[in-house]
C-alpha cells in the first residue's frame, strides 16, 4: 500500500495542490483524471521520486518497485530483442520468451526481433519503451497515455494485460472507454485536492456533480448567515445594551469555516473520446 499524506507542491507562484492525501491499496487500478495543467504528471514524478514536495510525505513500502512509461527514446542495442531484454532483472535475464510474448502482443513480428530499434517509426519506438516497462514486472505501473500509437489489436492485448496485472496501476488517458475497462477506482485532481472513489468515470463525475451542488447550497446558506451576522453587528456594536451580544456575533463569525466559491477550476475541462 502506498500512502500520500498531506503533500503540497508549487512552482513559483503557481500552486498545483495542497494538503493532498490518498492511499493506493493492493490490487487497485486507478483511472486518474483532471484538467490539463492540474498536476497529474507532477504527481507521477513525486511518486517516482523525481520531484520533491514542499510539505507532507509519500510512504512507499521497502522493495516496492514503481515503473512508468517513458516518452523520451534512448536505445543502446542494435536489435529489438536485445534492447527490450535490457529490462530483464538478474533473476530472469535470460527469459527471452517473456520478452517475445510482450513484443508480439504489442504488434511486433518475429522478423522485427533482429531489427535495429532506431529503424522503427516513432510510434513503434514508444511501444518498445512500453514493452521494456512491462518486462520489468513492477509492483505499480504509472501509465500516462499508454494507448497513443497503438493499433486496435495492440489495444486489445494491452487492455487484457492490464486487467490481469497483479499489482497496482494509476492510469492517465483521454480514452474514457479504455480507462473504464481497466480501472477499479477513479481519482480526480480537482481544485488542488484529490477525490478518490470506487467505480468508473461516470460514477465519479455523477458524484462530483452531486458534491458540487451540495457545496453550492451550503455556500448560499452560509453567505446568507454571514450577511445576517454582519448586519446585526453593524447595527448593535455601538449600543451599550447590545454591544456584548454584538461581540459574541463577531466571535461566531470569526470561528466560521468559510466555504470557497467553486470557480477555482472555472476552466475545468476533460477531453475524452466518446464512442
Amino acid at each position: 500500500m502506498i500512502q500520500v499524506q498531506n503533500i503540497s507542491k508549487s512552482y513559483a507562484s503557481k500552486e498545483l495542490f495542497k494538503d493532498l492525501s490518498f492511499k493506493v491499496n493492493a490490487g487497485n487500478r486507478i483511472g486518474f483524471v483532471g484538467r490539463n495543467g492540474s498536476g497529474k504528471s507532477t504527481l507521477f514524478k513525486v511518486l517516482l521520486g523525481e520531484e520533491t514536495v514542499d510539505a507532507g510525505e509519500v510512504i512507499i513500502p521497502k522493495n516496492y518497485k514503481i515503473g512508468t512509461l517513458r516518452q523520451h527514446l534512448t536505445f543502446s542495442e542494435k536489435t529489438l530483442i536485445d534492447e527490450t531484454s535490457l529490462a530483464l532483472h538478474d533473476e530472469i535475464k535470460y527469459d527471452t520468451y517473456r520478452v517475445e510474448k510482450i513484443l508480439f502482443g504489442l504488434g511486433f513480428t518475429k522478423e522485427d526481433l533482429s531489427k535495429d530499434p532506431l529503424s522503427f517509426s516513432g510510434g513503434y519506438q514508444i511501444r518498445i519503451n512500453l514493452a521494456k516497462l512491462l518486462v520489468t514486472q513492477p509492483n505499480m505501473l504509472l501509465l500516462d497515455e499508454p494507448t497513443n500509437y497503438l493499433d486496435i489489436l495492440s489495444l486489445r492485448w494491452l487492455k487484457k494485460f492490464l486487467q490481469t496485472f497483479e499489482g497496482e496501476i494509476i492510469l492517465i488517458t483521454h480514452d474514457r472507454d479504455f480507462m473504464d475497462s481497466i480501472s477499479t477506482h477513479t481519482m480526480g485532481l480537482i481544485r488542488k485536492k484529490v477525490e478518490l472513489l470506487e467505480g468508473n468515470t461516470s460514477k465519479f463525475y455523477t458524484q462530483l456533480s452531486a458534491n458540487d451542488e451540495l457545496h453550492k447550497k451550503q455556500k448560499i446558506a452560509q453567505d446568507k448567515k454571514v450577511k445576517e451576522l454582519e448586519e446585526f453587528i453593524a447595527k448593535n456594536k455601538a449600543r451599550a445594551s447590545t454591544a456584548s451580544l454584538a461581540q459574541s456575533k463577531v466571535k461566531q463569525l470569526q470561528k466560521m469555516d468559510m466555504l470557497d466559491d467553486l470557480n477555482l477550476d472555472a476552466d475545468l475541462s476533460f477531453n475524452f473520446n466518446f464512442k
